[in-house]
């Protein structure tokens, strides 16, 4: 029984590190590293790597879950290989495309990392997944995730960047699907719209949602024990 997890924008597998461990181990648990590619320019080209890298490992049959542009992929790898997938997870990720504004916002973000480099970039990014507990109680943690993640290459950020810009839609994909949908909200989210990710809950036909006041962009961190309660009970219905 495998578990496919996708990490987000401006990190690395070891997002999963800590929560994995809180999660039942009759899974097999497999962290796919997109970080630093650059010859992707769609997230549909995200999309069809990880199709490779899984059918490499003649996987069948699983349950994908995607952290922000992880679940992007997450959603354009459901929308070509739905038989797959014995379900979908999206931790703080959204199937809308970018409105105008973020995408005027991707291009700052390209600029800038163009002109400042990876670790400029990302000392101001990374800290805003975060919320002010977290950041207070876990400061020798960021530190350490900042320090690694400041490593990043360069064109594999911009392409990243731009690669969420031009992503389309995916409401009717998410709509569609008939396997378990788990899905995590944080209202302290800086980068997913709250009232966005309502309107998605209402597309789903399996929902296993968990809304959190007190989450930003990283509730496998900030609530560990939530998300993973959560977590385990979708991946047993997934399985079942």
């Amino acid at each position: 029984m495998n578990v496919v997890l996708l990490h987000g924008f401006g990190e690395n597998p070891d997002i999963w590190d800590t929560f994995i461990p809180l999660l039942p181990d009759e899974y097999t648990f497999i962290t796919l590293d997109y970080s630093k590619i650059a010859f992707c320019q769609s997230i549909d080209q995200y999309a069809q790597w990880v199709h490779t890298e899984i059918e490499q490992r003649n996987i069948t049959r699983f349950v994908l879950i995607g952290h922000s542009m992880g679940g992007y992929i997450s959603l354009a790898y459901a929308e070509k290989h739905a038989e797959y997938l014995a379900g979908l997870g999206l931790f703080h990720s959204t199937s809308f495309a970018d409105s105008v504004d973020k995408q005027k916002t991707r291009d700052k973000t390209a600029s800038f990392i163009k002109r400042k480099g990876s670790a400029a970039f990302i000392e101001g990014f990374l800290p805003n997944m975060y919320n002010e507990d977290f950041k207070r109680k876990n400061s020798v943690y960021i530190r350490q995730q900042l320090d690694d993640n400041k490593k990043l290459p360069e064109e594999a950020l911009i392409q990243a960047t731009m690669a969420m810009k031009v992503r389309p839609d995916r409401n009717k994909v998410l709509s569609s699907l008939d396997v378990p949908v788990l899905f995590v909200v944080g209202k302290q989210d800086n980068f997913i719209p709250y009232e966005d990710a309502l309107k998605q809950i209402d597309l789903l036909k399996k929902p296993y949602v968990l809304i959190s006041d007190h989450i930003a962009h990283a509730g496998m961190l900030e609530a560990p024990h939530s998300c993973a309660g959560l977590t385990k009970d979708f991946l047993e219905v997934c399985f079942d």
